[in-house]
């Protein structure tokens, strides 16, 4: 399963970063300070980092030091350089920024909802293989078993179904908000929170053909 987003949380701006388990046990909070600083435009020296309440203040250690994990949102607090000079925003830019918090809020949405459902789906799902259709019960053939494994299965597909509906509906939301050509960074932001959950369809897709490919093994 792909890991959530990290959220960085600046001002109403919010900017979902990609760091996995692994990226957040190697990456300083040095120089997480300089990728925050790249999206934001804060300078790294003058920003402040803030976590579950506390602020985060030694750059040598690494994010999960911090007890930061996959999904978290991380508070920036800091003025971007030429701050004095860019308050008078156009029309345009604020329809934009609306546009991107829209995207960003359909993300943040499906991400609190599907991400411990998804991960319970595949770790059930692996249950499911490793018990019923690894062949550790052949010769096992009576009702009470038989009955156990239609009602696991039943809980198999009762799930993914709803998941795969949440995430059409999630989907739909994007498809639904107009965004104009002359906004290509809202457009950009569309792109990547839609392939974010197509990804996220794509294994509970790849999960539930590897279940059925089982079946038909061990039927053979």
């Amino acid at each position: 399963m792909t890991a959530p987003p990290l959220v960085l949380q600046w001002g109403r701006e919010r900017y979902m970063l990609k760091y996995n388990e692994d990226d957040l046990r190697e990456t300083t909070l040095g120089q997480f300070k300089e990728v925050c600083r790249e999206v934001t435009g804060v300078p790294s020296n003058g920003m402040k980092l803030i976590f579950s309440g506390a602020t985060m203040k030694d750059n040598a250690s690494p994010l999960a030091y911090y007890s930061i994990y996959p999904g978290a949102t991380v508070k920036l607090i800091g003025r971007k350089e030429g701050a004095e000079r860019d308050t008078a925003a156009t029309e345009e830019e604020r329809e934009e920024n609306a546009l991107i918090h829209r995207f960003d809020d359909i993300a943040n949405e499906a991400t609190d909802i599907l991400s411990s459902r998804m991960q319970a789906y595949m770790e059930d799902a692996q249950l499911y293989v490793d018990q019923f259709l690894s062949g550790a019960m052949d010769g096992s053939h009576d009702s009470a078993l038989n009955e156990i494994k239609a009602a696991e299965r039943k809980k198999l597909d009762d799930a993914y179904l709803s998941i795969s509906e949440t995430l059409m509906q999630a989907l739909l939301k994007i498809d639904g908000v107009e965004c104009s050509p002359e906004a290509e960074k809202a457009r950009q932001r569309r792109r990547q929170v839609v392939k974010l959950l197509q990804s996220w369809m794509d294994q509970m897709d790849h999960k539930r053909e590897s279940i059925k490919q089982a079946e038909i093994t061990i039927s053979m």
